[in-house]
């Protein structure tokens, strides 16, 4: 079993291919190829930590029917796109496991957000894997232990999280 991340997909959405500079032609081009690399790279007994933003004007039912596509366990750490909807929501859709603040990997020394965590920035050997900022730099100083894992920084799939310090020294994050 392997564990990756993933962050900030905005499924069906068209303003976010724009705002992202996203290299697709429209959402169904978008949509398809998320889908295809995270299933070229998640198991089906592999964990999957989604790092929030899953869709804007999410239904139950499009977010059921993007989830049924995907291999592995989805464990979704809430984004300030997904907090409209509960917990028990986003479990109903599929997701297996659902945080609503970010979650501390003590073995790893790993910190998994939504958001950058300023206050994590600067505390070796923590590292803060997070989304949010997409393609935007960093708003803080300080920021030498943060990893921005946003699909637009990974080309467009999960990351592993075996090793996060590695990631950072690829086109990851930085």
């Amino acid at each position: 079993m392997a564990k990756f991340v993933f962050s900030d997909p905005h499924f069906n959405s068209e303003r976010i291919i724009t705002l992202g500079r996203r290299p697709f032609h429209n959402v169904a081009d978008m949509n398809h190829t998320l889908i295809q690399n995270y299933n070229a790279i998640v198991g089906k007994q592999d964990i999957c930590y989604w790092l929030g933003d899953v869709m804007y004007d999410a239904s139950k039912e499009k977010v059921a029917n993007i989830l049924r596509q995907l291999r592995g366990r989805k464990f979704l750490i809430l984004g300030n796109h997904d907090r409209g909807h509960s917990e028990t929501w986003w479990l109903s859709c599929g997701f297996d496991k659902v945080f609503t603040h970010p979650i501390y990997d003590a073995e790893n020394y790993i910190m998994l957000s939504h958001e950058p965590l300023e206050e994590f920035g600067n505390t070796p050997p923590i590292a803060n894997i997070h989304g949010h900022i997409h393609i935007q730099p960093y708003d803080f100083k300080n920021h030498q232990q943060c990893i921005n894992v946003c699909v637009e920084k990974t080309g467009y799939k999960p990351v592993p999280l075996h090793n996060p310090f590695l990631i950072a020294t690829r086109e990851f994050g930085r």
